[in-house]
């Protein structure tokens, strides 16, 4: 697709095995100029294109209709129902999702 560079906010538990890095190494911050979330990931597709200058990275709003419960509902109707449960995996992307690593 001629992508440069990935970024995923996710669990590094998941994600380093798969070749992500620490946004650190790449000076990557989110949104400001200090905030390096444990969560904020980077797999640089091509040896270089992260040339070390100052990055920062702004989500964007693609995840937008999420926050419309009704719509989400209604999709969730097209597909089996299934019991809601809650997995330890969760927590722990919670945490990571909370965290910074520092300057």
């Amino acid at each position: 697709m001629g992508y440069d560079i990935v970024i995923n906010f996710g669990d590094p538990d998941n994600y380093v095995a798969r070749g992500y890095k620490s946004c650190k190494r790449y000076n990557i911050t989110f949104r400001d100029f200090g905030s390096f979330p444990a969560a904020l990931l980077v797999k640089e597709l091509v040896p270089g294109a992260l040339d070390g200058r100052h990055w920062r990275y702004f989500q964007n709003d693609s995840d937008a209709p999420c926050e419309d419960e009704e719509a989400v509902e209604a999709f969730d109707a097209g597909f089996p129902p299934r019991e809601k449960t809650w997995q330890p995996s969760q927590e722990e992307f919670y945490i990571h999702s909370h965290s910074e690593l520092t300057w």
